[in-house]
């Protein structure tokens, strides 16, 4: 008879919600399998409104039936991401989503809770702070990462650091996408919210840009788009990967790093949500598979260990993959000649002299192969974008 497991996911947010509902909805004609959320109700989910890619409303879809008339994740209809003032030549560039598909900008809060009401897992309140106290055969630790311990991290380098955060109580009902506009000390997000209001992250280097100074410069840019007085938080942050995303504790269990506790990547691309939901997808041959009975244990432990390794390898390349992508929107600095701009253009420039095989491939089909033919190309595809997306971010801003 088949083992019993047990997945237990640590946290709440945008990386252990989606996760569980992941695991509830497709370990469900699994009956062997318990899948259970632990989450601390005194944490809340990040205070901005938060896009995504397609692969979260299909999953909601699949899942709980989520409908746009109900909308119980107050979310507004993503239909790509517009970028105001990156190229000289075009001063906005749009990248969206193909004509018969629609991504999600959504409340934290309200995605929170709606996932956790879904009934695919078990939820359960608590603190966990030691992973021993865990009983579970699969553990997503999904906790943030406040306190991350440098040892266990390799530092990422992206040109912002620092993020203002605001919400407006205006709203565009037009938009329908989310905004990003290059300024003189980084970009800004903007993000259309269904609470008749719109979140703005200012992202800034604060080696280059003092809180105080970005502060002035956003109100500068953006005060026409707040009625009132714009109330601001600053918050920093650095780019990183963990060096071991999963490991197998001495005892079998398999810990599974996602969220803030796996990497962190600046918004640009809303890559976030997407990525931990790829990580999800990525272990789950590995997380639910049960054990041989007709192999020996040791030739189990070496499987799983080779398995272990190829995981890593795979979640190690896919959040390589968004950096590089993400670098690449630097690389020719804007239509703002700073010392921001400057930094960032010398920076990047010198990281793609390394060689890169793949996307060297992918820039090389960017510049020689036409649009309807990249469109066409399923299975060509670089992080989470296809071949077209390249060549438009190619044809509209490198060339430009």
């Amino acid at each position: 008879m088949e083992k019993a497991k047990k997945i237990i996911v640590l946290g709440a947010g945008n990386a252990g919600a989606p996760t569980a509902l992941h695991y509830g909805f497709y370990t469900r004609n699994y009956p062997n399998i318990e899948v259970e959320l632990i989450y601390d109700p005194e944490i809340d989910p990040v205070p901005v409104g938060q896009g995504s890619t397609l692969n979260v409303p299909n999953l909601l879809h699949l899942a709980c039936g989520t409908d746009w008339y109900t909308n119980e994740i107050h979310a507004t209809p993503k239909l790509g991401i517009l970028y105001e003032n990156w190229s000289k030549k075009n001063k906005r560039i749009f990248s969206g989503f193909s004509y018969n598909s629609v991504a999600v900008q959504m409340d934290p809060k309200y995605f929170q809770d709606y996932i956790l009401n879904s009934g695919w897992f078990g939820v359960k309140k608590g603190n966990v702070t030691n992973l021993n106290e865990v009983d579970a055969d699969v553990i997503f630790d999904c906790r943030g990462n406040n306190k991350k311990d440098k040892d266990n991290y390799d530092t990422l380098y992206i040109p912002v650091n620092s993020v203002l955060l605001a919400t407006s109580t205006s709203n565009d009902n037009t938009l329908n996408w989310t905004r990003a506009v290059a300024t003189p000390d980084g970009w800004t997000f903007v993000i259309p919210n269904t609470t008749d209001t719109i979140s703005y992250g200012y992202l800034f280097n604060r080696n280059i840009t003092s809180p105080e100074n970005a502060k002035t410069n956003f109100i500068e840019l953006f005060d026409k788009e707040f009625p009132n007085e714009i109330e601001t938080v600053n918050m920093n942050f650095e780019s990183y990967i963990a060096k071991t995303p999963v490991r197998i504790e001495p005892d079998g269990r398999k810990i599974i790093l996602s969220g803030n506790r796996l990497a962190f990547l600046e918004p640009l691309e809303a890559t976030a949500i997407a990525m931990y939901l790829e990580v999800a997808q990525i272990v789950f041959d590995w997380v639910v598979e049960p054990e041989k009975d007709d192999i020996s244990q040791r030739a189990w432990q070496v499987s799983n260990i080779y398995r272990m390794n190829e995981v890593n390898k795979t979640i190690n390349t896919m959040i390589h993959e968004l950096h590089t992508f993400i670098l690449w929107h630097y690389t020719k600095k804007s239509i703002y000649d700073t010392p921001f701009w400057r930094e960032a253009q010398v920076e990047t420039t010198s990281i793609f002299k390394n060689r890169n095989e793949k996307w060297e491939e992918m820039v090389y089909a960017a510049k020689e192969i036409d649009s309807v033919d990249l469109r066409c190309m399923k299975n060509f595809s670089y992080g989470q974008w296809g071949a077209s997306v390249l060549k438009l971010w190619y044809d509209g801003y490198i060339k430009g």
